[in-house]
């Protein structure tokens, strides 16, 4: 998603662009990682999978989804601080932004549909493949929670009003998670409801706390955009790194404390203590990022261009890897059957692939924005019919 994109291809000025490219840098490194992570998921073997090194592997991974959300919420918190008062009415960007959340939303959604027809998927769709098909997602995560923000927005018309807001509702979400996770909604609450509020439905990322991640971009988005020149952007940066450090520190210790003020929950995942232990150190990453990146004379063309195309990449990996209503993925057609180094090839062939078609992509939406946005709405709603129309 390129929520600041005019900023960085079309401000006019390189010192504006070299401000925000750490952003699209820091969610290339993240779709990297992911494409990776998820490739290896879907082919590599039981045996590979129960050796001691893939639970590293694993738990390294678990840094991935947090930065890839803490980057969006970053690029909103940027665009929206820098063009405030063209987002307190609903006037056209505001609109924009509206239909692309609603639209990573009810791509979610698709991606996990059961079957490519409305009819078989409400009469023959099992109570799994229903609790599947109403989980909430990354994309769901993020379309929801900007979503939400916008109308915040809308709402608030005040900055620091939204700024306030936007930190109490993170610290409300990272600390009320592991109570959201412990407790039992269903058969309360409807299902599609339940799948944002807790895991309870199989959801990866509910709300609860994945969007704290979002929310805390937010924050850091806001913040950077009001730091002014570069300079004070660079000191920001280094105070934000050394706070990082001490959150990180402070969290670990939390975490060896002998006692617990929360009910039974999956520590890993919901425990505020481990949430700011990937906070901070994704906050690390982001901080050493950009202050490498000012070093650099010349942009990274490939890495800024997949940054800035994130959630395109998203979508693709997730149709190539793990297949969609539509087609068979690499999890179907190859399945878990590889040992380390043919799911290495494995990985290089998907990641170039999805690298090509992103800058053919790119280069070509550039180009044609005006019948690219046609051809995308035309796609979405053939789909739908096609989706609407089929007998089984």
């Amino acid at each position: 998603m390129n929520t600041y994109g005019n900023a960085f291809e079309n401000g006019g000025m390189r010192e504006a662009r070299q401000r925000y490219l750490f952003i699209d840098l820091l969610r290339f490194v993240a779709a990297f990682f992911m494409i990776q992570g998820h490739v290896f998921d879907a082919v590599l073997s039981p045996q590979v999978k129960a050796h001691p090194l893939f639970y590293v592997h694993d738990f390294f991974h678990g840094f991935v989804a947090p930065a890839f959300l803490f980057a969006s919420g970053v690029a909103y918190g940027a665009s929206t601080m820098k063009r405030w008062n063209e987002h307190i009415g609903f006037g056209k960007r505001s609109r924009h932004r509206v239909r692309r959340f609603l639209g990573l939303i009810a791509i979610g959604y698709a991606l996990h549909l059961p079957y490519f027809s409305l009819r078989k998927t409400i009469s023959s769709a099992s109570p799994a493949e229903m609790k599947a098909f109403l989980q909430s997602d990354v994309l769901q995560c993020i379309g929801v929670t900007l979503l939400l923000l916008q109308i915040g927005i809308l709402v608030l018309k005040n900055r620091k009003a939204f700024e306030w807001v936007v930190a109490a509702l993170a610290g409300v979400v990272i600390f009320s998670a592991p109570f959201m996770w412990s407790a039992h909604f269903s058969g309360h609450l409807p299902a599609a409801l339940v799948s944002y509020l807790s895991p309870e439905n199989g959801s990866w990322f509910p709300l609860f706390p994945w969007s704290a991640y979002i929310l805390c971009g937010v924050m850091f988005g806001c913040i950077f955009a009001n730091a002014g020149d570069p300079v004070h952007a660079g000191s920001m940066m280094l105070k934000y790194a050394a706070l990082n450090v001490a959150v990180l520190m402070l969290a670990w210790t939390a975490i060896h404390v002998p006692f617990d003020l929360y009910p039974a929950h999956d520590f890993w995942k919901s425990n505020p203590a481990m949430f700011f232990v990937r906070l901070s150190a994704v906050g690390i990453v982001t901080s050493l990022i950009f202050l490498v990146e000012r070093w650099w004379r010349k942009t990274p063309y490939f890495p800024s261009i997949m940054g800035r195309e994130s959630l395109f990449v998203y979508i693709l990996h997730l149709v190539i890897v793990y297949g969609s209503v539509m087609n068979r993925g690499l999890a179907q057609r190859v399945g878990p059957t590889l040992g380390v180094a043919p799911a290495l090839g494995a990985f290089a062939l998907v990641f170039a692939a999805i690298g090509l078609i992103t800058l053919l992509w790119f280069r070509w939406k550039t180009g044609h924005e005006a019948l690219a946005t046609w051809l995308t709405a035309a796609g979405a709603a053939t789909f739908l019919l096609v989706f609407a129309l089929s007998r089984w």
